[in-house]
């Protein structure tokens, strides 16, 4: 007669209470008397369900998974997730698998702003002398918010969230990064006003905003002595076009294109070493300052679609330019014609504006390679690139018809 193998059935391991233990308490054991625990649970069950391990035990297998990796376990029961996701246990798990290894700390500041918050919050404040690149080639399907713990990042040098699918607001704390040098935030859906604490950041150099929802009047940054390259296209800021810098004669590159800025302030000749000039799609419903031809070292003067109105003249002080865009404006009167031909131009847009015909443009000997100009041109009819249907196309589909 054959015997039938029984399997024994697992028991649990009980407090004095009758209860398992819980994960606090498991995160909370000290090592020696934790890994006694474990051995006497071997000894005592045999387990057949994810959810009968006790979580001690999950605690030291999973400690020693680097912190990214780790996180794809979540998934096999609701206990192990609930273990994985306190702050205890991301302290043990990045502390397990050594902070001071290059690529564990690499593997964090990629993956940093997609990890959970408890592993965000202990990485800010364990690595935050460490940490001194964020970014991400990741990109997310779900939206994430830039979190409070960024302020703990101290010794940062560099955020490069690019299409990170960011939403909300940017957190106040963001000025207690001095070390900042380049914050790229673009592409994402950002809302809210500019946090005043971005005036702190002494040392930042590059600031790329462009690309969300940002609004309200932009911040003047007094302090920033740095700032060589602001871009802060395609949002929704108002008021008056920010010029007030720590040392404007530092910024070379300022896109401020397609918002709701309605004033160009006279303080814009002080950004003398400015090469590269957007201010596009906005209503400034103005004449040209003339502030504007004191900026000297303009390679690229971009201001279509701003409602500007009366005379171009000037333009000729901008002996280093290549590109001229003021397409799209009501600008009346003779055209310059002496002074555009002057330039060396490579490319020349004036079309959609109320020039008399009274002089023609001769642009033959020029070395233009995209230009438009409404009839009013001279040329041999070579090599030229007519592109003002790509002007019209671009403002139709803004509704700037």
């Amino acid at each position: 007669m054959k015997h039938q193998r029984t399997e024994p059935k697992p028991t649990a391991v009980t407090d004095e209470q009758g209860e398992t233990p819980n994960t606090a308490s498991a995160l909370s054991m000290p090592p020696a008397e934790a890994n006694a625990t474990t051995r006497q649970s071997e000894k005592n069950m045999s387990f057949t369900r994810l959810h009968h391990v006790p979580p001690e035990v999950v605690v030291q297998i999973f400690a020693w998974i680097s912190g990214p990796a780790v996180l794809i376990y979540r998934r096999l029961s609701k206990a192990i997730n609930e273990c994985l996701m306190t702050k205890q246990f991301a302290l043990l798990n990045l502390q397990a698998t050594d902070l001071q290894k290059k690529s564990n700390i690499s593997a964090i500041e990629e993956l940093w702003i997609h990890l959970p918050a408890p592993y965000q919050t202990v990485a800010a404040s364990t690595m935050s002398r460490r940490l001194k690149t964020i970014e991400s080639n990741f990109r997310p399907v779900l939206e994430n918010r830039l979190p409070e713990t960024i302020a703990c990042l101290s010794a940062v040098n560099d955020i490069d969230l690019l299409r990170c699918n960011l939403m909300g607001e940017i957190p106040e704390g963001i000025g207690a990064l001095q070390n900042l040098t380049n914050l790229n935030l673009a592409d994402n859906s950002l809302t809210g006003m500019l946090p005043s604490s971005f005036n702190l950041l002494h040392g930042l150099e590059m600031l790329t905003l462009s690309n969300n929802q940002l609004s309200g009047d932009f911040p003047a940054l007094p302090k920033l002595n740095a700032l060589q390259i602001l871009c802060i296209d395609s949002n929704c800021f108002t008021g008056p076009l920010p010029t007030a810098f720590g040392n404007p004669r530092k910024l070379i590159s300022y896109n401020a294109s397609h918002n709701r800025f309605s004033i160009i302030p006279a303080k814009i000749g002080q950004l003398s070493k400015l090469k590269y000039l957007n201010i596009s799609g906005n209503s400034f419903t103005c004449e040209i300052p003339p502030e504007i031809w004191n900026l000297a070292q303009l390679c690229s003067l971009q201001m279509s679609g701003c409602n500007m109105f009366g005379s171009i003249a000037g333009v000729g002080a901008l002996q280093f330019l290549d590109t001229l865009d003021v397409s799209h404006n009501a600008f009346a009167g003779d055209l310059p014609a002496k002074e555009i031909r002057s330039l060396d131009l490579e490319h020349l847009h004036l079309s959609r504006n109320q020039f008399s015909q009274s002089k023609e443009l001769d642009i033959r000997g020029m070395r233009l390679r995209r230009w438009c100009v409404d009839p009013v041109v001279q040329g041999d009819g070579t090599n030229w690139c007519f592109c003002w249907v790509q002007h019209d196309e671009f403002y139709r589909q803004r509704g700037r018809t």
